[in-house]
Parts: structure tokens; C-alpha cells; sequence
């Protein structure tokens, strides 16, 4: 019995491994949890991008989305498998399973750990937001100040800019829209009432530039006109110079193209119609709307110009196109002014049911206005987004 209880080295050394055993596993778990936390993430980015190529794919969404994800590798996982379905308003619906082999936990008898990921992606209108805004080198380029009330829940607005700050918010401003889309991470909101805003997005690029028509633009056909007052009637050609509409004129304008050259139209009130309608800006010059501004102007439906409302020659120099204190807008058609700052001031009301504006930069000042998705000429990128 004395020998029993003296010789103690192998009922330590038992001991001692039995000791070890659960702390080599809770050890080893810590490295087995961190690999299967890094083949998660790699095979939820996978997921990711897969739902979002079949949500951009124009024919077979599920087959798109199967091989986006069959084509990426994640070392240390084993037994991959995607499965892909529609929800019922054509979301793309993903589903991962896997397993990551253990390497410490199976000294528990835990041979691997399986896990799984999800993910869902929807595409906005092939017409591309609403507003798209492309500047990408310079601050601010989308800057929403005080007073500024947006009602579009049915539209996007995209901004391309990634500098510090993409995007200025200021407080009572209200924009109520589908989705704000910065490309930036970085903005500045002092309070703005946003319903939806995404940051490091995947803004829309400019597909309508490549699209839009090169008009040929002859001599001027009317030179520094003055118009005051009373009924005017104006018919398609080429405007050069300043022309300056004063007194709270009835303007119609029969249809065709309006080529707005070297200088601007200057408006100081009055009613304004015109449909199927397109205005061409071959350089930097502009029409400015002043001063209680009732307007109506409509886009063709067919020709050359069809579903475009202003556009301009590319490459041109960066300027300003205003549009101050119009009572009522109803602007129908494609804005297409990609060297423009587009400044709106002063209580614009703007009730269209199809316009789409691209520009330069925009700024929002006081102003109300409702806005519908437009049906513009030459549609966006097949823009899509993650829901989950």
C-alpha cells in the first residue's frame, strides 16, 4: 500500500493528459473558428456577386448566377454547393452550404464544421435612376440644401462621386426616393430627412452619351431676339446670340429642334408649351427660366430626337444651367447635360411623369418637386443592388 501511494509519476503524467485533452480543444477551436469564419466570408462575397450577376443577366437569371459561383475557389472549404431560385418580383435568391475540415476540434470527435450563407439581389429599371450625377473628381458634387422637398419613391438617384464629401445634406431637406446611391463612403448630412441612402454603391455609369444623335448645325436663323409680352410663336432652327423673352409671354413652341448656340435664352416669366420638342446646346450656352415660369415641354415620340428633352455636344468646358422660380414644371423627357451644373432654386415645382437628368453636378436648393421614372432614350447599366 506505502508503494502505491508513493509512486505517484504515472498517475500524474494520466492526469496531466487527461487535463490536456479539453485544453488542446478549446485551443484548437479558436483556429478552427477562425478558418471557418474566413471561408465563410470569402464564400459570402462569392454568393454575393453571384445574385448580382444573374439580377443584371437579360436572359437566364438562375443559369447566370450558377456560373458566376461555380467559378470561384475557396481554399479550406469542401463540399460547396449554390443553389439558386426567383422570388416572386424577380429577385435573384442564393443559398451556400459547406463544410471546413477541423483540424484541432476533432481531437473532440468534431470532425468538420458545416455552415452555410444566403443572399439576395433585385435590378433597378432598365432606365437607370432618375438622376444621375457623374462627376467623380470634385467634393460635393450632389448638394441638397434646406427647403429642398423631393417626393419620388419611385426613383433612384445615383451620384459617381467618391471625393470627401460625395454628398452634402443639409438639414430641412426631405427627399423621399426609392434609393440615394453614393459611390463614396464619405458625405456630410446635417439632418436631411433621406429615406434610403447607400454608401460605396455601385453607381450607374453614362450609357446615353454614346447614343445621343450629332445634329448638324448650319447659320443662324435667328440672331438677339426680344420678345415682351403677348402671344409668340416659335418654330425649329438655329438660335444664336441672346434671346430675351420679358413681360410674362405666351410662348408655344411647334415642334422640331431648337439649337441654342453662342449665348442663351433669358426667360422672365410667363407660360411656356411645347411638345415634342428637343433643345441642342453645341456649346456652353444655356436657357435660364426665371420668375413665376409656367411650363410645359414635352420630348418627340419618334425621329432622331426621340425622348430627348435638352441635350448637348460632348467635351464641352463645365458651366451652370439654372432653373429659378418657377411656379409650376412639367418637364417631360431626358436631360441630357453632362458638362452641366444644374442648379434648381426657388420654389421649382416640378410634376413630371417622365424625365431622367443626367449631369455634371446637382444642386437642390428650395424647391417642390414630384418625379417620376422616365422612360429615357437609351436606358442605363443593368444596374442591381443586394437586399440581404
Amino acid at each position: 500500500m506505502r508503494s502505491f501511494f508513493s509512486d505517484t509519476r504515472g498517475s500524474v503524467a494520466l492526469m496531466l493528459a487527461l487535463v490536456l485533452v479539453p485544453l488542446v480543444g478549446v485551443a484548437g477551436a479558436a483556429v478552427d473558428y477562425t478558418r471557418t469564419t474566413n471561408a465563410r466570408t470569402q464564400i459570402q462575397a462569392a454568393l454575393d456577386a453571384a445574385v448580382l450577376a444573374g439580377a443584371r443577366a437579360d436572359g437566364d437569371a438562375i443559369a447566370a448566377a450558377q456560373r458566376a459561383f461555380d467559378t470561384s475557389d475557396v481554399p479550406g472549404a469542401t463540399g460547396v454547393v449554390g443553389r439558386f431560385s426567383l422570388g416572386a418580383d424577380g429577385r435573384v435568391i442564393g443559398q451556400a452550404s459547406f463544410s471546413v475540415p477541423t483540424t484541432f476540434l476533432s481531437v473532440l470527435g468534431m470532425r468538420a464544421v458545416d455552415a452555410g450563407v444566403d443572399a439576395e439581389a433585385i435590378r433597378g429599371t432598365d432606365a437607370g435612376p432618375c438622376i444621375l450625377v457623374l462627376d467623380e473628381t470634385s467634393p460635393q458634387p450632389f448638394l441638397v440644401n434646406s427647403g429642398a422637398d423631393v417626393r419620388a419613391p419611385r426613383c433612384e438617384i445615383h451620384v459617381r462621386g467618391t471625393r470627401n464629401p460625395a454628398a452634402i445634406l443639409n438639414a430641412r431637406a426631405q427627399l423621399d426616393v426609392a434609393r440615394l446611391c453614393i459611390a463614396g463612403r464619405r458625405i456630410i448630412d446635417n439632418g436631411a430627412g433621406v429615406s434610403r441612402v447607400e454608401l460605396g454603391c455601385e453607381a450607374a455609369s453614362d450609357t446615353y452619351g454614346a447614343r445621343m444623335p450629332t445634329p448638324s448645325v448650319g447659320a443662324c436663323d435667328y440672331s438677339n431676339g426680344n420678345y415682351n409680352g403677348g402671344a409668340v410663336t416659335l418654330s425649329p432652327g438655329v438660335y444664336c446670340g441672346w434671346h430675351n423673352f420679358n413681360g410674362a409671354p405666351t410662348v408655344t413652341l411647334e415642334p422640331g429642334l431648337y439649337v441654342v448656340r453662342d449665348g442663351g435664352w433669358n426667360v422672365n416669366g410667363g407660360v411656356w408649351r411645347g411638345e415634342g420638342v428637343t433643345f441642342y446646346f453645341p456649346s456652353t450656352a444655356k436657357i435660364q427660366f426665371n420668375s413665376a415660369m409656367d411650363v410645359d415641354l414635352s420630348a418627340p415620340t419618334s425621329g432622331n430626337t426621340a425622348g430627348i428633352l435638352f441635350f448637348e455636344a460632348p467635351g464641352l468646358s463645365r458651366s451652370q444651367f439654372i432653373l429659378n422660380g418657377s411656379i409650376a414644371n412639367d418637364l417631360d423627357g431626358l436631360i441630357y447635360l453632362p458638362s452641366r451644373e444644374l442648379v434648381m432654386n426657388a420654389t421649382s415645382r416640378i410634376a413630371s411623369d417622365a424625365i431622367t437628368i443626367v449631369a455634371d453636378r446637382v444642386i437642390l436648393n428650395d424647391m417642390d418637386w414630384n418625379l417620376e421614372p422616365g422612360s429615357a432614350r437609351g436606358g442605363g447599366d443593368r444596374v442591381a443592388r443586394l437586399v440581404r
